[in-house]
């Protein structure tokens, strides 16, 4: 009778190890938490391995997660942000997933601006939770008023367009764009203007850029400049928080802003533009056709990991294609949510093109990923220190209050300062 007693207690010890290896732990911010579950049920039934979503708040994400690693996580696989990967892929908190089974298939159908988004020092580190650039929108009902026939092909061109918007009563002050001190407002902007006029802030290998004669920074920051004087850039620019909650009321014309915003600016329910927002190729100059930047939230393994096979089946699923071979989770996200997608084969679906259509153009939009520039210098450790300092310096310099090429020299120093304390 004893040894059937031991005899039953490890079986129940085998079953109940066996279990606990199969379970798969998901972290990340809270957002529909309900859908995040029913995705891994289905993972489950698939591939025959449970996983749960444990999340944390949003406003506490990063900083519970820095504790969790430091002491020892036992989740697999974790949401990212691309403004904290280079973090924690220097402190060793998650896995690259290059060279693993199926990895260069799935990169395959990714544009290479989005690649380097979800890269550090040449390895990525995962794969797409949500992504997509930022686009130029126009209200095609302000064009109209005002006779213009199609949205500008150039930054004189926009400046033009808007002088008569201006004068047709339209609207007062036509453009619109984010210039406030704070993360991705006034260094956002730059990234992308500096990019369609073919330059960015820093080298790959870091080095600054944006203070050197003629730069694209200060071809922008000119443009910008000219445009504020003149009253045709809103002066609340400097100021807002959200440009395209601002577009929905029909006071400005123009506007840079993230691809999946325009689902709301063409929402009737929330919009007072709704049917009219439109998206265009961001203009181009310098020889460089369109530019813009990228944004991505990634699915990564954790070093912690004990089975990191089924944590990459599970990155797979979530980010890539699922058993059947569908871009499954994604293909939900944009249908159900509007979220931005990167994945080619997706833009070529009937339901996802059709869904999207409505509020935003999908080949323009497709088009313009092409154009994202690699913003390695914005995975460093130093960057948002720098930034930080250089959001109220810029601000001078669109005010008319600091020379412009003293100032950008100062930032020069200050970086590369920076960058010899973390010897970079």
């Amino acid at each position: 009778m004893k040894n059937v007693f031991y005899l039953f207690i490890a079986v129940v010890l085998i079953i109940s190890s066996t279990s606990l290896a199969q379970d798969l732990k998901l972290t990340g911010w809270p957002y529909e938490v309900d859908v995040v579950q029913e995705n891994l049920d289905r993972f489950g039934g698939q591939y025959d391995t449970s996983a749960v979503f444990e999340p944390f708040p949003s406003n506490e994400y990063h900083d519970k997660m820095v504790a969790n690693f430091v002491s020892g996580t036992d989740y697999d696989v974790v949401y990212v942000r691309d403004s904290f990967l280079a973090e924690w892929a220097a402190a060793g908190w998650i896995v690259p997933i290059t060279g693993l089974d199926g990895v260069e298939e799935l990169l395959a159908d990714l544009p290479q601006g989005i690649i380097d988004q979800l890269s550090f020092e040449g390895e990525v580190y995962g794969l797409p939770y949500y992504s997509g650039t930022n686009v130029f929108a126009y209200n095609s009902d302000h064009m109209s008023q005002a006779g213009i026939d199609s949205p500008p092909d150039s930054w004189e061109a926009m400046l033009s367009q808007a002088q008569m918007l201006k004068d047709a009563g339209v609207s007062d002050h036509p453009i619109l764009v984010e210039l406030r001190r704070g993360e991705n407002y006034i260094i956002r902007t730059l990234e992308i203007i500096a990019a369609a006029h073919g330059g960015k802030l820093f080298t790959d290998d870091y080095e600054p850029i944006f203070q050197e004669d003629n730069s694209a920074v200060k071809q922008a920051l000119m443009w910008l400049k000219q445009g504020l004087e003149s009253g045709l850039i809103d002066e609340a620019s400097l100021s807002v928080e959200e440009a395209s909650e601002v577009m929905m009321t029909g006071s400005h014309s123009f506007t840079l802003t993230t691809d999946y915003t325009l689902k709301a600016m063409n929402d009737p329910e929330k919009s007072n533009v709704a049917g009219n927002m439109m998206n265009a190729m961001i203009p181009g100059t310098n020889g460089a056709e369109s530019g813009t930047i990228g944004y991505v939230r990634l699915y990564s393994i954790t070093t912690d990991a004990e089975d990191k096979d089924a944590a990459w089946q599970l990155v797979q699923y979530l980010g890539g294609r699922d058993a059947t071979g569908e871009y499954y989770v994604p293909k939900r996200w944009a249908l159900e949510f509007g979220l931005g997608f990167s994945p080619a084969p997706l833009y070529e679906d009937d339901e996802v093109r059709g869904s999207i259509s409505g509020w935003i153009d999908p080949d323009l939009l497709q088009e313009q990923a092409n154009y994202a520039i690699s913003r390695p210098y914005r995975f460093v450790p130093f960057f948002s220190d720098w930034e930080t300092e250089a959001w109220a310096d810029l601000q001078e310099i669109l005010l008319g209050n600091g020379d412009m090429d003293k100032i950008l020299d100062g930032l020069a120093e200050e970086w590369n300062e920076l960058k010899e304390e973390y010897d970079y």
